[in-house]
């Protein structure tokens, strides 16, 4: 049974990074941290911030949820997907790699992030020991249980921040509650702070195994890993032996890959604990949200694509994603993976209109077409459709009614299937701790996954970086990685084009200033230091 999680009344609001970082409530801590079930609720409440829509942080309803802003910046400004909802949704910028301080979606997962941060600092402040030393044992030790939990939230948000920016403002549980400056940490400050939570995090019996829905040692285990993936990128120095070390530490945890590949994207994924290792829980009764799950279960469906409720379990057309055709060729003919409508549907007439036909045999549709490169953003018409991820059960039921309570469906953060590939590129990147023959027989349990069987596996002379850049694009496309993957292999301001790279149809290098994302507008009058940080990279 899925996690249910319970809201408390608290919510951070944020308006600048001149930071109150003690989130405005309709209660006070001394009305709140008074038994452990309240800290259980509040904890809760720090999970469903990445879920649910946050009304104090985004003023566009359609921005307010963390996985959705991550998935734009993640995903729309790659070789994966395109946002067509170009102009109601203001993501031309981010298509065209073209963005400013002023974008929308840059603010939105900033102040998600310290919405988190700020959630997360108080409740560790309230769940010191010195504050539960009147609890009984059992309590205390649970509420020390959370307090692990929710260091490992922030480390998960601050992972986030160090990705997307080269520096920012800094608080945790030990800064005073008030109006102040906070002060400013670089990507090496952020990224030294982030290694050491993260190493104590990821030892034994700092959290659990497992708990569906809730980091566990994995999880902290799985972010290191990615940190030390992209060291480089980030402090400049190789961490490849840690990456290493980091994944193994997760793969002791006693993962172990799905046999069904679609069954990691379909409304039945919480049952998948073997090789999800963490994930947003999405429940239409407590969790109802237009993001996470529900945003990937929805928004690849279009207004001409029949049936969609029997196959994708979705009530409603949202007309927004569509794959890149440079995503779309990088798979070959058998690999399950690559599941995209290249045709729409219409309900089977006789004779249908002019670009619509019959196939044999089938009297339920007719169907056009689609070309697969996109003909422009703001149009419906072109670019395969994305058809990974499903609102219907292991049993082929809808799950729930998307058109008014979303996708029963869970949006996976980490799987066991992305620290195959983080380690076996690690290894052929010179990290040591593991063979190459290691590397290649993890690569190719993904692949024969993939394939139904070895037809699809690899030699040890294609373990190349470029193979592992397009396997990881075959693997995790939607799954908010593939920007920081570009990035890492060089491959994403210059070097490689794609379909509407820098505004233009056959794609074009842009500014190298687009490796980062410029801090917000509304930040900059607050914190002087916070403007020098955009001054240097030109925004």
């Amino acid at each position: 049974m899925k996690k249910i999680f319970t809201i408390f009344c608290m919510t951070a609001i944020l308006a600048s990074c001149e930071l109150d970082q003690y989130p405005h409530t309709e209660t006070t801590s001394k009305d709140v941290y008074v038994s452990a079930a309240n800290y259980e609720s509040v904890l809760s409440g720090i999970y469903t911030s990445m879920i649910v829509n946050q009304s104090s942080i985004a003023s566009d309803d359609r921005l307010q949820n963390y996985t959705r802003a991550l998935l734009m910046l993640q995903e729309a400004t790659t070789d994966n997907m395109d946002n067509v909802w170009a102009a109601g949704e203001s993501t031309t910028d981010l298509n065209n790699l073209a963005w400013t301080a002023g974008d929308s979606w840059i603010s939105a997962i900033y102040y998600h992030i310290y919405n988190i941060v700020a959630l997360s600092n108080e409740f560790i402040r309230n769940a010191s020991d010195e504050k539960i030393a009147s609890f009984s044992e059992a309590d205390r030790k649970k509420i020390a249980g959370w307090r692990n939990e929710a260091r490992c939230m922030r480390a998960l948000a601050y992972y986030h921040a160090l990705d997307f920016f080269p520096a920012v403002p800094f608080v945790d549980e030990n800064d005073h509650v008030g109006s102040y400056v906070p002060k400013t940490y670089t990507r090496e400050d952020l990224f030294s702070y982030l290694e050491k939570e993260l190493k104590e995090l990821s030892a034994p019996d700092a959290l659990p195994l497992s708990s569906y829905g809730h980091v566990t040692r994995g999880t902290a285990a799985a972010i290191l890993a990615k940190m030390y993936l992209n060291a480089e990128v980030y402090v400049e120095r190789p961490c490849y032996s840690e990456c290493i070390e980091a994944c193994k530490t997760v793969m002791d945890c006693g993962y172990s890959l799905e046999e069904s590949y679609s069954r990691l994207f379909n409304a039945d994924n919480h049952k998948r604990t073997n090789e999800i290792i963490f994930t947003l829980a999405c429940n239409t009764v407590n969790t109802v949200a237009w993001g996470a799950g529900t945003y990937m279960v929805c928004a690849p469906r279009f207004d001409v694509d029949a049936g969609i409720t029997e196959e994708f379990g979705v009530s409603m057309y949202w007309n927004c994603l569509r794959a890149r055709p440079q995503l779309v060729d990088k798979f070959t003919e058998g690999d399950s993976r690559g599941y995209f409508g290249s045709r729409n549907r219409a309900a089977y007439t006789d004779a249908p209109e002019d670009g619509w036909y019959k196939l044999d045999g089938d009297t339920k549709y007719v169907y056009q077409d689609r070309p697969k490169e996109i003909i422009a953003h703001d149009e419906t018409t072109s670019g395969w459709l994305i058809n990974k991820w499903s609102n219907l059960t292991d049993t082929k039921e809808v799950a729930s009614d998307t058109r008014n309570v979303g996708a029963e469906t869970d949006f996976p953060m980490f799987r066991l299937a992305d620290v195959y590939l983080m380690l076996a590129e690690a290894v052929i990147r010179g990290g040591e701790g593991a063979t190459r023959s290691e590397a290649l027989g993890y690569v190719n349990q993904i692949r024969t996954r993939a394939y139904g069987n070895d037809s699809g596996n690899i030699s040890d002379s294609e373990l190349t970086l470029d193979f592992i850049l397009d396997e990881r694009a075959r693997e995790l496309y939607t799954e908010a990685t593939r920007r920081t993957d570009l990035i890492r292999f060089g491959k994403f301001t210059s070097g490689y084009d794609w379909n509407w790279k820098g505004g233009v149809k056959d794609g074009k290098d842009v500014d190298s200033k687009y490796e980062i994302f410029p801090i917000p507008e509304a930040e900059l009058s607050a914190n002087p230091e916070l403007k020098k940080v955009n001054s240097k990279y030109g925004f």
